[in-house]
């Protein structure tokens, strides 16, 4: 006993190896807060890149408006524009809907879900001239670091979904 006594005693009067440990504590978390800090940079500029990509395609789908514009054509153009999508044909959601200014536009979004391969029902209806039409695009993506899903409210344990939407007049013919 008096040697486990004599033990902790030199064991607690010992400061070797002190600074590590603060370093470890500190260096820890402040890396775990800038790889944070960075995939809540990189989560918002795929976001920012999908609304930039569904911009220039629907600019173009209004100032061209063709047949050649289908559901396939569209989600190719906005794959080719936004860059930093991941598998993005698989992954992006389209819908296409006219606008009915009386009763609005109220129904949720919702993305693919690779949990389960389960694409949802979406509408695609280009409209006449002169309907407004609403265009949104979904598509989820999968951080690095979980814990920086808990940064985002819609997250869950699928993924971050980012939503971009717009509106447009079909010009008349």
């Amino acid at each position: 006993m008096k040697n486990l006594l004599k033990l902790l005693r030199r064991f607690r009067t010992d400061e070797r190896g002190t600074s590590t440990l603060e370093f470890i504590l500190v260096a820890t978390t402040f890396l775990t807060g800038f790889f944070w800090v960075f995939e809540s940079g990189l989560i918002l500029t795929k976001k920012v890149m999908l609304e930039r990509a569904l911009d220039m395609t629907v600019r173009e789908l209004r100032l061209h408006s063709s047949p050649t514009f289908t559901h396939d054509y569209i989600k190719a153009r906005i794959c080719k524009e936004a860059l930093l999508l991941d598998d993005c044909e698989d992954n992006l959601l389209l819908e296409l809907e006219v606008l009915d200014l009386s009763a609005g536009f109220t129904t949720p979004f919702s993305c693919v879900d690779k949990e389960k391969d389960i694409t949802p029902v979406t509408t695609w209806e280009p409209g006449q001239r002169n309907e407004i039409v609403y265009m949104r695009a979904c598509v989820v993506v999968y951080p690095m670091l979980t814990g920086a899903m808990a940064l985002f409210k819609d997250a869950s344990e699928k993924g971050v979904p980012l939503v971009a939407d717009t509106a447009f007049v079909n010009e008349p013919g």
